[in-house]
Parts: structure tokens; sequence; C-alpha cells
């Protein structure tokens, strides 16, 4: 009989220690404060507070002036997820490059006026983006790597740059950190063009300093709507840029 009740005892016991410690955990779960969070307003992901783009599904993000809540950077009238706001409040919302847009009546986008470089280290992948700019008015050029795109953007001062992330030698994140580190190109915007749709690379390319993240296979009218977000409407006419002097 004592041989028989002895195990039962320590097995009761244990699973008693067992039930403790896991409301012990709860308990420290709850008293931890919770993070801030953002609600995409085109895909309603909620996001870390402080991320310049949804890493769901890639839109520019923009915080209010006391950086609790978020607005949308040139998001698509037609989104059925957006409710229709007063045209204050959007105005709100909107980055100056999107209210450059609205304010500009008598002004009209101009691609050809800009240039874009496009880092991927697949030929097949620059070829089929660089043809889609131009055909619709972009001025382009390309680099194979991370170390190109660095000499290649410090020659042509581009005005804004398609970065692969995964390439050999230095990557996307290393370039685009580099990139931020030099006096003349740290104001150029820069859009990650990957195949990795994790939440960890896209919280990574957004603490590297990118200001949009498109994944592969590539929605080129969302693209476009993120490219025109970036671009002011029209190009500064002191503005010069190597490309065309030669």
């Amino acid at each position: 009989m004592t041989t028989e009740k002895a195990p039962r005892a320590r097995l009761a016991i244990g699973e008693k220690s067992a039930k403790s410690a896991i409301l012990r955990k709860a308990k420290n779960r709850e008293a931890l404060p919770k993070k801030t969070m953002m609600s995409c307003p085109v895909c309603a992901h909620e996001n870390p507070d402080g991320v310049r783009f949804c890493v769901k599904c890639g839109w520019q993000l923009i915080q209010t002036a006391g950086g609790d809540t978020a607005g949308l950077s040139q998001a698509p009238e037609a989104s059925p997820t957006i409710g229709e706001a007063a045209p204050a409040a959007r105005e709100a919302a909107l980055p100056t490059t999107a209210l450059s847009h609205q304010n500009a009546d008598t002004q009209e986008f101009a691609p050809q006026d800009f240039l874009i470089l496009v880092v991927d280290d697949t030929v097949d992948n620059l070829v089929i983006i660089s043809l889609h700019l131009q055909q619709s008015g972009y001025r382009v050029v390309t680099a194979g790597d991370g170390e190109e795109a660095i000499k290649v953007a410090s020659l042509t001062n581009p005005d804004l740059i398609l970065m692969d992330l995964s390439m050999p030698g230095l990557d996307g994140l290393g370039a685009t950190r580099k990139i931020r580190e030099h006096p003349t190109m740290r104001p150029v915007p820069v859009v990650a063009v990957t195949a990795f749709n994790t939440e960890g690379f896209k919280r990574a390319a957004h603490d590297a300093g990118i200001d949009g993240y498109i994944t592969k296979p590539i929605d080129f009218e969302r693209l476009n709507d993120l490219i025109r977000s970036l671009l002011p409407v029209t190009k500064n006419s002191d503005e010069g840029d190597t490309l065309g002097d030669e």
C-alpha cells in the first residue's frame, strides 16, 4: 500500500508546482507594459509604434506630431478599408511630398525628370523592373550588388533607389546603411524590393532606414503608387544630375 501511494503523492505535488509556475508566468505577462500599436489604414494590420511602413502590406505610414497615431502616405482612394475623412483631416495625415502633389494644381508630375537606381543581383529582375520604369517614363540606372549601388548612386545622384535585400557581398541592408551615412545621398528614398516577406526582414529594413517595402512577385501598380508618394511633383531646376550633363 505504501509503495503505491508515494509515487501518486509526488505526482500531485509536481502537478501543483507546474500549475503555480504557469499562473506566475501569466501574471507576469499581464504586468508587463503593453506596446503601443498603430493600425495600417490599408490592410488594418497592427504595427509596432514607430515603423515607417506596414509590416504586412508594406504601405508607407507616417506618425502624427504626438507620435501616438499614424496616418497613411498617399493611400489609394478606392481602397475599401479606408474610411472617408474630412478634406482637412486627410491633408493633415499626408506627408510633405504628398501635400505638394495636392497643392500643385498648375504642375504636372513628369517621370522623365526623375532618375531611379535599380539594384538587384539577378539580371532578369533588373531587366523587368527597368523596362517597366522606362515604359512609365522614368530614367533608370542599375547596379548588381550593394557596393556597385553605392558607387553608381554617388556618380548619378538618383532621386529614388529600388534595393534588393539579399545580394552577395554587401547586401541591401548594408548598402542602405552606408547610403544613410553619406552626406549627399542620405535624403534619397530607398524602397526594398525583395522575395522575403517575413516580419523580421521588414523590421530590419525599417531599422536600416528603408522607406518602403515591396515583395516579389512585384505588384507594379502598387510600386508605381509608392514611387509617386516618395517623389515630389517636380524636380527643382537647380538640381543637377550627372547623367543629364553627360
